[in-house]
């Protein structure tokens, strides 16, 4: 037998810094009774570590350690270290070669020692062969796959490499046979990340372990040796952000471990494509200038590992730290070429239609006039788009050139559209149309044109469609704008159209900021014509994509919050506006546009009232007309603003103040039906019932112009109000029943809860009917007045029963029969019934008795003989 060559008999030592990875140790431990257990990363991925750690720890196991070299690539070699291993642990007695018969069908001899001396072992052993990438030649291979099928159950065969070995492995994957741990799951954690530093004696924070983490892609050499550089450096957050693999140490390791042996013809291919990430397969061919690039990077993917292959061959990654050591290394051969190829790049990326890629190489070219050309020719669409760091870059290398001026102009006007600052906006789109001078139809004219409108700059749009650009991003933005000021001049159903087509187009090529833009303004035109079921989910949907975008605090976000409690006022619901309110409680109102200032307002001022807190409410509403005073407002938000103000200073008794608040819309065009409006509610406190009576006539007129729906809704309420007053039942009831089956269809609640007394007790009548407005009624009566419920009311249990019949058409006799006890005990229970809700007739007990939640679900089925009408519930 041949001398064998020199072997690492034991694993090596564990580090002090070792974070004990458990749930690898009971992956590794999975293994047990497989044809083959593999460890396959790139080096410094812990493979070794880990496999120690567990072998050390699996005491109860014995194990057989072997670390290779290059010389075992030799099968005569391979064995004999292994034999040599068997015996040095004491795993395996010594043989004499000649005394072994020949093993079955040929195999090898030595294999065969190796494999009667494991199957003589009196238990189970695992046998780990570190470093197994170099077993590479063909007769070896063989071999491994002689062992790898005859092994008996007794052994745990384990082979730790930075590439696959030369086995059938898809088909033990297939049967299970293959246990196997690669880089996904080698790979660190954040939480493992933060414990690897502070083992070295490091306390970083959370941002400074997920940038480490994100730099080093958790890859185990980089973090250790980023940790022994953060002892040395005084400002470790600028440390981290610069870590790159151009750092000294993590320069060695990767010349010396990772890109040893590889060519300089493969070294350059991996230089050329480290200016991007990822590589398309087809850009590393033109960055490259080699037809076989991907077969390279393809190949260079299975030997050192750090470079990810997209299952299709149709994208390359290298990995970070590497990445920018080959990148730094390119700069320093030709800083020339580096410009070259970005160049290249830039161009490749725009011939696919790729303008926000191709810019981001263009920044780097340090061309300036090459980065002018491009603006002008792919600016608007990357504002479309909405990729702002992009063209910042190519903004810094155009310097002061009057394409960079116009185009930084035309930046400004997008970003303080996002902010929400309208005069900001307006200053920037006229000096871009003073320094560019953009030809009528051009790209950069349909961008400035859509950016003034949907900042509410314009007053009107053509009747006749402009023709849109080709560009379906600046497409969408163009009809994004001409949809704004359609709903800003109360065309909403042309305006929401338009917006919806624009809001599909930004979400099928992903233009994040333009569907938020859409969303908001589709939901404030939803509040505007009484759709407020739309305007709570798409408000709801444009907070949500703000929050993704990461414009919270933006004039979006305020925006989109404004609808959301606006909409929330009017379905009853004050506590989720104010809910919502707090998001922006910090803005202050000389922060914000006039308009959305007002809407914050308003709004803010309705919840406090119907939550219980009148004279809050009201100075919050006063103090919101100040704000908006001067400036033009949407007609639905102005007459809302000055209807709820008017009403509510009229309910405190404040005339003067009413009167002040009715006349801020005056002037407002459209606005006749809510003009009469606010007249008949004066007209009404003074008692003169019949000119109330004929104004809220008046409204209901079709021919009569509104800027609410919901006005149509009040003025039913109006002439409810007067029939009670008159005791015209009747009358009243036709005109609430009117008010519901308006109200209904918008799922407004508001004029309900704050309507008088005696219009509200006239609901309790609905709730004996079916169908939409019998379950509108019963939601209405269950909304309480004044924010907080009374305090609660006991009921006994029999008491419980009766209340829940007296919403019905049963007389007392029949309620009797129903609940089968004497007509005298049920006079007696409704007597009590009053005298506990302080009413004085069945419809206001009922009235009472939904105010304060005690009809919420059904009597007890012993009591219940016949069908009930299912909206009358009582708690349980």
């Amino acid at each position: 037998m041949r001398d064998t060559c020199p072997s690492t008999l034991s694993p090596p030592a564990l580090p002090r810094d070792l974070v004990s990875r458990p749930d690898l140790r009971a992956e590794l431990d999975s293994g047990a009774g497989r044809a083959l257990t593999l460890v396959c990363a790139p080096p410094g991925f812990g493979k070794t570590v880990a496999v120690a750690e567990w072998v050390r720890r699996g005491a109860a196991t014995p194990f057989v350690w072997l670390s290779l070299t290059a010389e075992h690539d030799d099968p005569s070699t391979l064995w004999a270290a292994v034999l040599a291993a068997l015996r040095a642990t004491g795993a395996a007695p010594p043989t004499d070669p000649r005394r072994t018969p020949a093993p079955p069908g040929g195999r090898p001899r030595l294999l065969d020692e190796v494999l009667a001396a494991v199957d003589a072992l009196p238990g189970p052993v695992r046998l780990v062969l570190d470093d197994a990438h170099h077993l590479r030649g063909r007769e070896t291979a063989e071999h491994l796959r002689l062992l790898v099928r005859d092994h008996g159950p007794s052994a745990q065969v384990v082979l730790v490499s930075r590439i696959d070995p030369p086995l059938a492995l898809a088909r033990m994957r297939l049967t299970g046979e293959l246990c196997e741990l690669r880089t996904d799951r080698l790979r660190f954690s954040e939480r493992e990340t933060v414990q690897i530093l502070r083992r070295n004696g490091l306390d970083p924070t959370r941002n400074q372990a997920a940038t480490l983490h994100r730099r080093t892609g958790g890859w185990a050499a980089g973090l250790r040796l980023a940790a022994c550089s953060l002892h040395r450096v005084h400002d470790p957050d600028r440390f981290l952000a610069d870590f790159s693999g151009d750092d000294h140490s993590v320069a060695d390791y990767l010349v010396g471990e990772v890109l040893a042996g590889i060519g300089e013809d493969r070294r350059e291919v991996l230089r050329r494509v480290s200016i991007t990430d990822p590589v398309p397969a087809a850009l590393a061919v033109e960055l490259c200038d080699r037809e076989d690039a991907a077969d390279v990077l393809d190949e260079l993917g299975r030997e050192i590992g750090l470079i990810s292959v997209a299952p299709d061959r149709a994208d390359f990654r290298v990995q970070e730290l590497l990445r920018s050591y080959l990148e730094a290394d390119l700069h320093r051969r030709s800083a020339g070429s580096v410009s070259a190829l970005h160049r290249r790049a830039a161009l490749w990326w725009d011939g696919r239609g790729r303008p926000a890629e191709a810019m981001r190489h263009v920044g780097r070219t340090g061309d300036p006039t090459f980065a002018g050309g491009m603006l002008v020719r792919r600016g608007a669409r990357l504002v479309a788009i909405g990729d702002r760091a992009a063209l910042r870059d190519a903004l810094r290398l155009s310097g002061t050139t009057t394409v960079a001026r116009t185009w930084a102009a035309a930046l400004s006007a997008q970003d303080n559209l996002v902010r929400g600052d309208r005069d900001a906006v307006a200053a920037d789109v006229e000096r871009a149309l003073r320094e560019g001078h953009p030809a009528a139809g051009s790209e950069l004219a349909v961008l400035l044109t859509a950016t003034a409108r949907l900042a509410g700059l314009a007053g009107s749009v053509p009747t006749t469609p402009e023709p849109l650009p080709d560009d379906p991003s600046l497409a969408a933005l163009a009809l994004a704008g001409r949809g704004a000021v359609e709903c800003l001049t109360g065309t909403f159903d042309a305006g929401r159209a338009d917006l919806a087509t624009a809001l599909d187009t930004a979400r099928r090529w992903h233009l994040q900021l333009l569907e938020a833009q859409c969303l908001l303004l589709l939901g404030g035109a939803a509040w505007a014509v009484g759709d407020l079921r739309e305007a709570a989910a798409t408000s709801a949907a444009a907070l949500h994509a703000v929050a993704d975008g990461g414009w919270a605090g933006s004039g979006l976000a305020v925006g989109a919050t404004a609808v959301a409690a606006l909409t929330a006022v009017e379905r009853g619901r004050p506590e989720a506006a104010l809910a919502a309110l707090d998001g922006v409680a910090t803005c202050e109102p000389g922060d914000l546009d006039p308009v959305l200032s007002l809407a914050l307002g308003v709004s803010r001022g309705a919840a406090l009232f119907d939550s219980g807190e009148r004279a809050a409410g009201l100075l919050a509403l006063q103090q919101a007309r100040s704000d908006g005073a001067g400036h033009d407002v949407p007609a639905a938000l102005a007459t809302t603003s000055a209807l709820i103000e008017n009403h509510v200073a009229l309910r405190l008794g404040y005339t003067r103040a009413a009167a002040t608040a009715a006349g801020r819309i005056e002037g407002t065009p459209g606005a006749r039906g809510e003009r009469l409006l606010l007249r008949a509610w004066a007209e009404t406190a003074a008692g003169s019932f019949g000119s109330a009576q004929r104004c809220a006539e008046k409204i209901l007129d079709p021919g009569v112009p509104r800027a609410r729906p919901a006005t149509l809704v009040e003025a039913s309420l109006v002439v409810a109000n007067v029939a009670v007053r008159r005791g015209d039942r009747p009358a009243a009831r036709s005109a609430v029943r009117d008010a519901l089956d308006r109200a209904a269809t918008m799922d407004l609640v508001r004029p309900f809860v704050v309507t008088s007394s005696s219009v509200r007790a006239l609901l309790v009548d609905e709730l004996m009917g079916e169908g939409v407005r019998a379950r509108f009624a019963a939601r209405v009566l269950a909304v309480p007045r004044g924010g907080s419920r009374p305090v609660a009311t006991t009921l006994t249990e029999r008491e419980q029963d009766v209340l829940a019949l007296l919403p019905s058409l049963l007389n007392l006799d029949e309620i009797a029969a129903e609940l089968t006890v004497s007509v005298n005990t049920v006079k007696s229970h409704v007597r009590s019934i009053y005298d506990k809700l302080g009413a004085c007739s069945r419809r206001r007990a009922v009235l009472a008795a939904h105010e304060r939640g005690l009809l919420r679900r059904t009597p007890s089925p012993t009591h219940s003989r016949r069908t009930r009408n299912p909206h009358v519930t009582r708690p349980g």
